[in-house]
């Protein structure tokens, strides 16, 4: 193969549909001060924002404009260098007030994860902030997720065993298996008062969905305020997350989502202090999770990863990975300072050794269907971003990625990168 024709096979995009069309790009925060709805950066959803706090002070808003009913998700996580390493999401009505926030996600360090249920058409904003954790100034990535507002169809009912049903002193939880509706009864409340635990068996990794959307319609007089945690398998259990409280009494707008594995594990619910004891239910779902792996290999010294922080619980942690209806972004590395990089994405991996062709040691990873350009940075870094559609077909298919550098280093021409592989998921 000569040089020229490596040069254009590395330089063409085939509009494969479904998978051409992926490739997006990171949207960056309005100039600032942009901590107003004035200045707030307007966002579609789906789209991801590059975005800098300069301080632990300084605050970045964005604006959003729900055309209908929606479920909303918002996240944070690492950008290539020079993260924050911790941030706050708070979500605000349209004139500014606030309706919920999150500082730090489940299994995302420091980084945030906020769900908001059954938002109302209208505009909203988001802001972000620098954590108790962060460094002095730094970067962070924001994706966006809106759902239709959908019921949950007819669930099975499951009602809460006998008292005592908490098995961190010595009762036994009711079992149960996904997808069901808890329906419980708290006597008393406050963290002295009853608690309920329900014991979930999972058949494999998974995300786990708890909604309490029911409860200001139960049959019988409903709990006013009550929160939820997670806890492991083990006897006695061992809590994992939570709380997760309701923005205001007699508001069911709990929107949890949580990655568990196979297993036992349990969930718990009791009252808020102070509040009114009665009936509850609580709405259990799963879902595809996404995975994502970083293979070995490359040559050059070209790399290609996933965005991870070096801060907070499991560091070092990438929690990036391709969801439907989201953005996901690769990140490549020692591509020369303003190299010419390219990604290449397939949806089949595959292993062609190159170095008969003249680059020794390198091989190409992927069957590919679609490249981008772009030119490293001067550090020799660049980032590639694709906009996962929201459709559900496309759960379980796996994308994946290399980063080739036009440097003329060879007599192929080109020096390519290991393999990153995610599976989508929901």
């Amino acid at each position: 193969m000569s040089r020229v024709l490596a040069i254009a096979t590395f330089a063409l995009a085939v509009n494969t549909a479904g998978v051409a069309s992926l490739i997006a790009q990171r949207i960056p925060e309005a100039a600032e001060p942009n901590a107003t709805a004035s200045t707030a950066t307007l966002l579609a959803t789906g789209q991801e924002v590059a975005g800098i706090l300069s301080s632990i002070l300084d605050e970045d808003w964005f604006r959003i404009v729900l055309a209908a009913p929606t479920d909303l998700r918002v996240q944070t996580g690492p950008t290539l260098g020079g993260e924050i390493g911790d941030t706050v999401i708070t979500l605000l009505d349209a004139s500014g007030g606030p309706l919920r926030a999150n500082d730090d996600g489940v299994g995302t360090g420091y980084y945030s994860d906020l769900y908001a249920k059954e938002l109302p058409a209208g505009t909203y904003y988001i802001s972000v902030t620098a954590g108790a954790n962060a460094l002095a100034t730094g970067g962070y990535l924001l994706d966006l997720r809106a759902e239709p507002t959908t019921s949950p169809g007819t669930l099975l009912v499951a009602s809460e065993g006998p008292e005592n049903n908490d098995p961190r002193t010595g009762g036994i939880a009711t079992n149960i298996i996904v997808p069901i509706r808890c329906n419980g009864e708290l006597a008393t409340t406050g963290h002295a008062g009853d608690w309920d635990f329900w014991r979930i068996l999972s058949f494999g990794d998974q995300m786990l969905r708890i909604r309490l959307a029911g409860t200001a319609n139960h049959v019988n007089t409903p709990a006013d305020d009550v929160v939820v945690y997670l806890f492991d398998g083990q006897t006695p259990p061992v809590q994992v997350a939570g709380p997760f409280f309701a923005s205001d009494r007699d508001t069911w707008d709990h929107a949890i989502d949580i990655r568990i594995t196979g297993g036992l594990h349990h969930l718990a619910v009791r009252g808020v202090e102070g509040s009114q004891p009665g009936s509850y239910y609580v709405d259990l779902a799963t879902r595809a999770v996404s995975t994502a792996t970083v293979f070995a290999g490359g040559c050059g010294g070209r790399t290609l990863g996933l965005p991870a922080t070096s801060l907070g619980p499991g560091a070092p942690l990438s929690v990036e990975s391709a969801f439907l209806g989201m953005s996901y972004s690769v990140e490549g590395s020692n591509l020369g300072s303003n190299g010419f990089a390219f990604h290449v994405l397939g949806l089949a991996p595959t292993f062609i050794d190159l170095t008969p062709f003249g680059a020794v040691g390198c091989a190409l990873e992927v069957v590919y269907v679609a490249t981008a350009f772009q030119f490293a940075d001067v550090s020799g870094r660049a980032a590639w971003t694709f906009a996962v559609p929201d459709n559900s077909s496309l759960i379980g298919t796996t994308l994946h990625s290399q980063a080739a550098v036009l440097d003329l280093s060879n007599p192929l021409g080109i020096t390519i990168s290991n393999r990153v592989a995610t599976t989508i998921g929901n």
